[in-house]
This record gives C-alpha cells, structure tokens and sequence, in this order.
C-alpha cells in the first residue's frame, strides 16, 4: 500500500493521528499517565523504539538518532499513519524531530529533547542512564521490586529522573526499572552522547520544557530557540525529566494543544 492510498484511508479524520516516542531507556509505557488524560478525540499509537520494549535493535554507530528515525518512519508506513503528529520525550524528542526531515508529518512536539545540550551536560546524562541501567539488570526483577516498594529507595532511585518522586507508584517504578535493564541503552548512550541538532524541521514544531530537569536542563532552549526560531516553547514548572509522571496533567494539555493547531491530515496533500 503506497501513501497516497493510506492518505484516502485518513480522509475523514478530523485530526492528525498521534504518534508517542519514548525515551532511552524507557518504553511505550511511559505514555500511559498522558494517555489516560486524552479525551479520545486523537488515534493514538505509542511506540516501542528500536532496542527497547522488546523491539530488536541494530548495529548502533554515530548516526543512532538518524536510524532510529528511519525505522519510525518505515513503522509509520506500516501502522498506515501519514502526516501524524509525531511526540516525543528525551531521545524520542531528537528522533521525532528528525523524522520530520525523512517523511512529512503534521507537527512534531519535542518533550525535553536532547540534542541541544552542552558536552559536559551529554556526557553526564549518559552516565546517568547509563549507571541506572546496568544497577537494574544487577539487582534482578525480585530484588528490584523489593527495593522500589520502599519509599525512601524510590526516592533514591528515581532523584536524578522526577522532581516529585514519592508520587510515582512503586509499580510504575519497577516498570520503569524493567525496561531501562532490558533496553540497549547503555550500548546506545555511547553514541547519543556525541548527537547534536543540526537540521530544520518543515513543519510546526511545539518544545517543552522542565523546570527542574536534571538530565536535559531548560537552558537548552536557547540553543533550540537559536536553531529553530519559529517553533513554540512551553516550560512545564516544578517537573523533573519525567514530566509524563510529574506533571501528566499540563504535558497532556501541551501536547493537545498543539494537536489542535496542527492542519488535518486529509487537509494535506500527498
């Protein structure tokens, strides 16, 4: 099926479909707190990026965001969806901008999105992941959901990630943990480290940012600002990096209002 066909199969939605990236480490079940705040007026598909959530992943090298893009671009084809709107958080952020230079999307919103951060800021996130990712493949699944019941280990656990901690759920945590132990992260963090934004984005593009986001700080907006200058910016306060669990409420809003001011998709022509 070729896209003008899957573009007549849209004809009658009134909105662009969206499209959820996750990201690194994480998996499509990060979106759930957003999702649960949708009215369903959206077709909403939420993806697992390669290497995470049980996806395979690749021979990973300096282009990582690039061909992680193009792997969403072919999913897109396949799930039947032309010019979505593409959301994404942290990698998934970079990936979802730069798919909108491989394959026409209707806008793109960019939660805390990597790429425009300083080398030191890179390298430290990395780090972070990093180090997270191989303590929850030690510990195991027992010993993990053991130690993230308790209050004060999830605080812990989760300092460098949320801003407000004691309001994730012990099981949203160890699902979290689960999927950071069984993703390619700390394999592909030696490449996303180096990725830095360089292209443009032919569509309207909606950031956000956190306030009190350890990993990819809000300072980064003066260089996406600098990049892109004709996207829109919003900054989500008293959230850490995980604004899906921090602040559900006002990152749905985000997302869904720009949704709204995106064209339709059979508004577009293909």
């Amino acid at each position: 099926m070729d896209r003008v066909d899957l573009h007549r199969r849209q004809a009658h939605s009134d909105v662009a479909p969206l499209v959820l990236l996750h990201g690194g480490g994480a998996d499509a079940r990060a979106w759930t707190p957003v999702l649960e705040r949708f009215d369903g007026r959206w077709r909403v598909h939420a993806v697992n990026l390669p290497g995470h959530g049980g996806e395979p992943g690749f021979d990973y090298d300096a282009g990582v965001i690039t061909a992680t893009a193009r792997r969403v671009a072919d999913r897109l084809l396949d799930l039947g969806l032309v010019y979505p709107h593409v959301v994404g958080h942290s990698m998934g952020g970079a990936v979802a901008l730069e798919l909108a230079g491989l394959t026409p999307v209707a806008g793109v919103t960019a939660l805390c999105p990597i790429g425009f951060w300083t080398r030191p800021r890179a390298w430290t996130t990395a780090a972070v992941l990093r180090n997270a990712a191989r303590l929850s493949a030690f510990v195991g699944p027992a010993t993990r959901s053991r130690l993230l019941a308790d209050p004060v280990m999830r605080r812990l656990a989760l300092a460098a990630f949320s801003a407000k901690p004691s309001l994730i759920r012990p099981q949203v945590a160890v699902a979290a943990a689960s999927a950071l132990a069984s993703s390619d992260i700390v394999t592909m963090t030696k490449f996303t480290r180096r990725y830095r934004f360089r292209g443009q984005v032919p569509c309207p593009v909606q950031f956000a940012w956190a306030a009190k986001d350890r990993l990819v700080p809000p300072a980064d907006a003066v260089r996406a600002r600098r990049l892109l200058p004709r996207a829109l910016h919003a900054f989500v306060p008293g959230s850490g990096h995980l604004v899906m669990d921090d602040d559900p409420d006002l990152t749905a809003s985000i997302v869904g209002n720009h949704a709204l001011r995106l064209l339709c998709a059979d508004a577009v022509d293909p």
